[in-house]
């Protein structure tokens, strides 16, 4: 396990500018189970040079808009976005996914998650962005989906924290996703963290 650069040389990070991201954002009250595998993961965690991500900047990154740093987009344009991606998800109910299992990763730990319905919210955003600000905003692919828990700041055996957190319990829990929040999203190197501004939210159909 190797550092995380939150200021890296190259990459939306390297000057320091905020971006805006689409992103599902867990309810730790709602879904309490999700609340006690995440605590539980923070205690496996412990000891290690790994920066826990708080509560509040928990998140699953599903789209970004790229093609300009939030500074350059005014309050129109982000009203746009929204109701583009409104428009998109309109007959999308909200769903219910697995999360879990927690793993160590190169740069920290994540929790993994179910794919295929996320995948598909992911393309509708997606398709959303490009056709508002074209194909140059859809610059982020997230492969696998997944919930960062833990940005590391040191060197530390990957393994070792693969088997504290296999031991964790639970080891998966259900996840509600009801909604898609736009957020304006920049790091903060000295806390070792991401700091959020809330921006707007798309409830899915129903919610």
């Amino acid at each position: 396990m190797k550092p995380f650069e939150f200021r890296p040389a190259q990459g939306p990070w390297s000057t320091g500018e905020t971006w805006l991201f689409f992103c599902a954002v867990p309810d730790l009250a709602r879904d309490t189970a999700l609340a006690e595998l995440f605590q539980g993961c923070r205690e496996a965690m412990a000891g290690f040079p790994i920066a826990p991500v708080p509560d509040e900047t928990l998140r699953v990154t599903l789209a970004q808009v790229g093609d300009a740093p939030a500074a350059q987009i005014d309050q129109e344009q982000r009203a746009a976005l929204l109701e583009a991606v409104r428009s998109r998800l309109s007959t999308v109910e909200p769903f219910s996914i697995t999360a879990g299992s927690p793993l160590a990763y190169a740069t920290g730990a994540l929790c993994d998650l179910e794919d295929e319905p996320l995948q598909h919210l992911i393309g509708l955003i997606r398709s959303a962005v490009r056709e508002l600000r074209g194909a140059e905003a859809d610059t982020f692919h997230p492969g696998v989906t997944h919930l960062t828990l833990g940005y590391a700041h040191a060197e530390a055996s990957t393994d070792d924290l693969a088997r504290r957190l296999r031991r964790v319990r639970p080891s998966h829990a259900r996840m509600q996703i009801d909604a898609v929040h736009l957020l304006e999203v920049g790091t903060d190197p000295q806390a070792r963290a991401f700091r959020l501004k809330p921006v707007g939210v798309v409830p899915l159909s129903g919610a």
